[in-house]
């Protein structure tokens, strides 16, 4: 567990096997609105080692973070904190605490993220992430931003 204190709140990250599926699916509305298609093709699949890091505010679970382990790397896949909680650091927090954990295991950190979802690509180039390597598909009729 991962504890962190600022605004006179508590916060404290809990490493699970399993996701909160309220919260889950908050996220996956979220994202729908980027390319619905995609997030129904991203959501099928099925990872056969893989942890939830559950961001809690006391009691209060208001955010979480799906980690995949593959050979030698961790794909944090998805990072989500609701929406009255953002701008105040958290995500860093969650995603510091991913490092730290992974440190300790000695395994290399990778993130998906859809390249039109200009939020999740701000927030990981200011936390020292970069894009290595881009996936591409044929062009498709919708715009894909989050709004």
């Amino acid at each position: 567990m991962y504890s962190h204190s600022d605004f006179g709140k508590s916060f404290k990250l809990v490493i699970t096997e399993e996701p909160d599926k309220e919260i889950k699916d908050k996220f996956f509305n979220d994202l729908s609105s980027i390319d619905k298609q995609l997030i129904e093709y991203y959501k099928s699949i099925n990872a056969s080692d893989e942890k939830y890091f559950n961001l809690y505010l006391e009691d209060n679970l208001i955010g979480y973070s799906r980690l995949i382990f593959q050979l030698e790397y961790a794909v944090l896949s998805e990072i989500y904190v609701l929406n009255d909680y953002r701008e105040l650091g958290l995500g860093t927090f969650m995603l510091n605490s991913i490092r730290s954990y992974l440190d300790e295991l000695n395994i290399n950190l990778r993130t998906i993220t859809l390249p039109s979802d200009r939020t999740a690509k701000n927030f990981y180039e200011a936390n020292g992430i970069t894009a290595r390597i881009l996936l591409m598909e044929e062009k498709r009729d919708k715009t894909r931003y989050r709004s």
